[in-house]
């Protein structure tokens, strides 16, 4: 059970109530703020509709405030509703994480370290900070997921994952964050391709050429940017395809689908693609991000 003490200042009782609520019932919570509809909240928790209704009305009695304004077209979050269902998701991901590291039975209450990923960042360093983890905590389970740019901040909040490592234009405000490091943006095409002959290349060189790029909907910040200072340069880019991983991205380059443009680590070695600078230079810098200051987050910044 969770405990929660509410104060509450009264002429003739002044004393703490305690209020207890049970993470089912928290959970609940969250599925219907996010469904805002009843029937379908209920399925999900496995409960009847009528069984939801007097859930929300004891949490809101226990509370003493509403959660939800309730009329028969529409059911909205109140203002106390949405900031409880920020505090709700918080509880269940701390308690979630609690009762996975005392089922693990890891001595410093470190089971596991889930960090999101987002395309391109899968750098050096990242690996070296990863592996300094691992000496510390050789029990703890690291795992490393896939992540859309815009599904960061959601991902962190709600304790999908742990921590992220993500470009830093891409980072939501209100996320806790820490520099790693920079990477250029480099052109990358087929062994034999005319660009070899013009590097460092400019944006202009690019003109006529098919493009390669990071998919939109998962990664806009790069595509984005490569839209604007391709227009700078006078022209339209003819997008050839657009990738999720920065592998996939080189198998298309090296088969000759293509050129490729996205930061790339200095040294890069993939069989039939060649690495070549681009000027005017620019450079992007990530982050590690986390919006919980979990143990095994905690233990990671001190590695960095």
């Amino acid at each position: 059970m969770i405990l929660i003490r509410k104060q509450i200042s009264n002429i003739h009782q002044g004393i703490p109530i305690l209020i207890s609520m049970n993470l089912k019932t928290l959970s609940a919570f969250i599925v219907l703020a996010e469904e805002l509809h009843f029937g379908r909240a209920a399925h999900q928790c496995g409960i009847s509709q009528p069984a939801m209704s007097r859930l929300l009305s004891e949490l809101e009695a226990d509370l003493g405030v509403k959660l939800l304004n309730r009329t028969s077209r529409e059911v909205s979050l109140t203002r106390a509703g949405r900031g409880f269902l920020d505090s709700a998701k918080k509880a269940v991901a701390y308690a979630d994480m609690a009762v996975r590291a005392a089922r693990a039975g890891a001595v410093d209450g470190i089971d596991s370290l889930t960090v999101g990923m987002v395309i391109g960042t899968e750098q050096p360093s990242v690996g070296t900070l990863i592996a300094k983890f691992k000496r510390s905590h050789p029990e703890t389970r690291v795992a490393l997921r896939r992540i859309d740019e815009r599904d960061i901040g959601a991902a962190l909040t709600d304790g999908e994952i742990d921590a992220a490592i993500a470009w830093t234009v891409a980072i939501p405000t209100g996320l806790h964050r820490r520099f790693l490091g920079t990477v250029p943006m480099a052109v990358m095409v087929q062994a034999g391709h005319p660009l070899e002959q013009k590097e460092p290349v400019s944006w202009a060189d690019l003109e006529g050429y098919p493009i390669i790029l990071p998919d939109r909907d998962r990664q806009p910040i790069i595509y984005d940017h490569y839209q604007r200072y391709t227009a700078e340069a006078g022209f339209e880019p003819a997008i050839a395809v657009d990738v999720s991983t920065m592998a996939d991205a080189l198998a298309m380059v090296a088969g000759g689908v293509g050129v490729g443009n996205a930061p790339v680590v200095p040294g890069l070695s993939y069989p039939g693609v060649i690495i070549l600078r681009q000027e005017p230079l620019f450079e992007f810098s990530y982050e590690l991000t986390w919006a919980h200051a979990v143990p095994a987050v905690e233990s990671l910044l001190d590695l960095c």
